[in-house]
C-alpha cells in the first residue's frame, strides 16, 4: 500500500492562539488536497499506448481505462488531509504500481512512484499557496 500523502498544518499561525481559524485552515488543507488529486490525475492519465500494458499488449480495446486513477481520492478532516488510492476499499495493485510492493523487488518493474513524486511536487507548492491563502485571509479579516 502506498503511504498516501498527508497534509497537516502546524506552527504559531495555525494554533488556537493564531489568527487563522480552524475553519479557514481547513479550507487551505482542502485546497492542498485538491491540488494533489489534480496532479495525480495528470500523472496517471492513460496514454494512447496504455500506461500499464506494454506496447505489444496494448492493442485496440486492451489499453487501460484508468481504473486506478479513478480510485484516487482525497479526504479532509479538520486540519488533516490524506490522498489515497481507493479509500476505503484499497486497490490491491496500488503498492505494485507505486513501487513499494514486495513484488517490485523480484521484477524489473520498479513502479511509477506517482505518490512520491506528487508529494514532492506538493511540498514545493505549499509556501506559494500558503502565502496566497494568508494574503486572502488577512484581507478578509481587514474587511476588504
Amino acid at each position: 500500500m502506498p503511504e498516501g500523502i498527508q497534509v497537516q498544518l502546524k506552527g504559531p499561525l495555525f494554533t488556537n492562539a493564531g489568527i487563522i481559524t480552524d475553519k479557514e485552515a481547513g479550507k487551505f488543507i482542502q485546497r492542498l488536497v485538491e491540488l494533489g488529486e489534480q496532479r495525480l490525475d495528470q500523472v496517471l492519465k492513460p496514454r494512447p499506448g496504455g500506461v500499464y500494458l506494454s506496447v505489444q499488449q496494448a492493442r485496440k480495446g486492451q489499453a487501460t481505462q484508468g481504473n486506478y486513477r479513478r480510485n484516487i481520492a482525497g479526504v479532509t478532516k479538520g486540519l488533516k488531509g490524506v490522498i489515497e488510492d481507493g479509500h476505503p476499499k484499497r486497490v490491491i495493485y496500488g503498492p505494485w504500481l507505486e513501487g513499494v510492493s514486495s513484488r517490485n523487488q523480484t521484477t524489473r518493474f520498479k513502479g511509477y512512484a506517482s505518490f512520491r513524486r506528487t508529494e514532492q511536487w506538493l511540498q514545493s507548492r505549499v509556501k506559494p499557496e500558503a502565502k496566497a491563502f494568508v494574503h486572502r485571509y488577512t484581507k478578509k479579516l481587514n474587511g476588504t
